[in-house]
Formats: structure tokens, C-alpha cells, sequence
């Protein structure tokens, strides 16, 4: 791993990124982000699975910081939790909630755009994380997790009302975006990941529907058992379900939907403003070198899954769906 020279890239710019966050911090106050800098060289070069309760995580992500989490994060009821499976809207709906919260602030704003999931994600990096983003000159914090509910301490969260945004996408498209951006993890050819993350669609497709990759779900379980996990938590009031075609299809709308339920008042024509800063162009314009990377912005189409599934592969994720959810009022739009 140290000769990949992705790898070795990778590292710079987040090395770089860990940096300029933490100046953002009084240097009085500043801690040594060091510690998540080698954390991460570590993750890459020795990638390794961890285990919290049955849970499996990958690098970036551990089982020892989800831990930490669970018993420790206190968040305040200012700050929003984007809570997602992988590649179904994340980093999109994260975009939004700054821009709606941080419009009228550009130095706030410009701070949080710098922010990604290894700053801002529950189970990324070490507890280090929890402390710098205390410490960032910003009053409400924006969080992201790829956790299931049962690994976050939800009644806490219900007593200080954090505001949570769950966000689904369907699952065909969602399935090629996690393939694709899987492709460019460097650490994915590593011995003890090579065979959770084959380059061959169809063995990839295998395991990933068979719940063997570690995405911080229990062996066996996948996209449908997270959206169970959440699904409980629909009608409370500081939770908000949003679909990601909806908020294609009409992000004037769902954009407004987000910034009532975050209680922030904004006008049409800002409303109008947001949707263009956020739009899927205008992120993959402005996307900072790791996004670029890791290919956080690829198309973002809905119905792309159409040239890549088989008739046998979309037919079973069907199946495999309607087992899972068929309780559930969730359906999906596939174009």
C-alpha cells in the first residue's frame, strides 16, 4: 500500500484537509490533529475489519470510535445528524443543511464546505474527531453517520431533540454508485479486503447482496435491514425521511420541507439560490480534491442502474427487497 501512488495522494490531501479544518480553531485552543492523520495512514496501508457488537466497519470507519460514540457523543438540539446508507444522498443532503443553515455566513460556510466525512461522520476516524468539531467556531453542527439506529444512542437523541434527516435512494442505483466508488478505494486491494470488494460486477453484486461487506451492519444484512433499523424513528418529531428522487425531481420543494424542519426561514428566491449551489453540477464543480478522489460526484442520475443490472439481477434485488421491507410503506422510484 505505501507504493500506491493513489494512495500516497489520498493521504496528502487529507493530511492537508485535517490541517486546515483545525486552523479554523483558535491556536490557543487548537488541538494536534496528528493522531487522525496517522490513524488514517494506518487504515490505508494496513486496512483491517473491525467489530462492535456483530457490527463489522471498515477504513475509515471503527468499531472502537462507534463505541465512543455511543456512549459519549452529546449533541446539542441545534445540531442536525444526516444519517444514510452509503452512496444514497449523504454528502448531497449534508451540502443542503449547510447552505440553508449558513447562507447569510460565508466565513461559517466556507468552513463547513471543507468539512467531510472524515471530519464529520460518527464512526470515522478516532474520538480526536468528536473534539475538534467542539471546538469549530460554528453554532450548529452538522453530523453524518452510515450507522444503523441501533448503533447510535437513540434515546438520547430523542430526549435533546438533535434534528435527523434519513435519507433513502433506491436501491438499483444506489447499488452502481457504491460500485464505482468502491473501484477507486485504493485499500480495497489489500489481502483482507480484495475479497469483499472484487472488481468483477457480478461477484461484487454477490457479495455485497449477500450482506458480506462490512458497511457497519451484522453479517448477512445490508441496505434494507438499515432502513429497518431506522424506520421506527419515522414519525418522531425531530426525525425527517427524505427520498432522494423526490429531492431530484423537486428540490425546490424538499429543499424547503428541510429548512422548515431545521427551523430555518428562508424566501423563495433563496430557496432557489440553495437548489443552485446544491445542485448535482454545481457540487461536482466546486467538489474539493478528495471528493474528486474517491468519485463522490459521478452522475447522480436516476435509472442509471438500467445499464448495468441484468434482467436476473434487478428481478432478485426486488425480491430481496419486498422480503425485507414488504411492512414498511417505503417504495422506491427506479426512473
Amino acid at each position: 500500500m505505501q507504493a500506491d501512488p493513489k494512495a500516497k495522494r489520498i493521504l496528502d490531501v487529507l493530511g492537508k484537509l485535517f490541517n486546515d479544518v483545525a486552523n479554523y480553531i483558535p491556536a490557543d485552543d487548537r488541538p494536534d490533529v496528528t493522531p487522525l492523520i496517522e490513524d488514517l495512514v494506518k487504515a490505508l496501508q494496513a486496512p483491517s475489519v473491525s467489530d462492535w457488537k456483530g457490527h463489522k466497519f471498515a477504513p475509515p470507519f471503527k468499531a472502537e470510535t462507534v463505541e465512543w460514540q455511543y456512549n459519549n457523543w452529546q449533541p446539542s438540539e441545534k445540531d442536525v445528524l444526516v444519517a444514510s446508507f452509503p452512496k444514497t444522498g449523504t454528502t448531497w443532503m449534508s451540502q443542503i443543511v449547510k447552505h440553508i443553515i449558513y447562507k447569510d455566513n460565508e466565513e461559517t460556510l466556507k468552513m463547513a464546505k471543507v468539512l467531510t466525512a472524515n471530519n464529520t461522520y460518527l464512526e470515522s476516524g478516532t474520538p480526536l474527531n468528536y473534539e475538534v468539531m467542539e471546538k469549530l467556531p460554528w453554532e450548529r453542527k452538522i453530523w453524518g453517520t452510515h450507522n444503523p439506529a441501533n448503533l447510535i444512542n437513540m434515546n438520547r437523541l430523542m430526549e435533546n431533540k438533535c434534528k435527523i434527516i434519513y435519507v433513502m435512494r433506491n436501491p438499483k442505483d444506489q447499488f452502481v454508485s457504491w460500485y464505482n466508488m468502491c473501484m477507486t478505494f485504493p485499500h480495497r486491494k489489500a489481502e483482507a479486503m480484495a475479497k469483499l470488494y472484487p472488481s468483477d460486477w457480478n461477484d461484487f453484486f454477490q457479495v455485497y447482496i449477500n450482506g458480506k461487506q462490512p458497511m457497519s451492519d451484522k453479517e448477512g444484512e445490508w441496505y434494507p435491514d438499515h432502513i429497518l433499523s431506522w424506520y421506527p424513528y419515522r414519525d418522531q418529531e425531530n426525525v425527517l425521511f427524505v427520498m432522494y428522487e423526490d429531492l431530484k425531481k423537486n428540490p425546490a420543494t424538499e429543499i424547503g420541507k428541510i429548512a422548515k424542519f431545521v427551523g430555518v426561514n428562508r424566501s423563495d428566491t433563496e430557496i432557489d439560490e440553495i437548489v443552485e449551489a446544491t445542485s448535482f453540477e454545481s457540487m461536482k464543480r466546486d467538489a474539493s480534491n478528495i471528493h474528486n478522489l474517491l468519485s463522490f460526484f459521478r452522475k447522480g442520475q436516476v435509472g442509471s442502474w438500467k445499464n448495468h443490472f441484468t434482467v436476473a439481477q434487478s428481478e432478485l434485488m426486488d425480491q430481496k427487497f419486498r422480503e425485507k421491507i414488504s411492512g414498511t410503506d417505503i417504495t422506491f422510484t427506479y426512473e
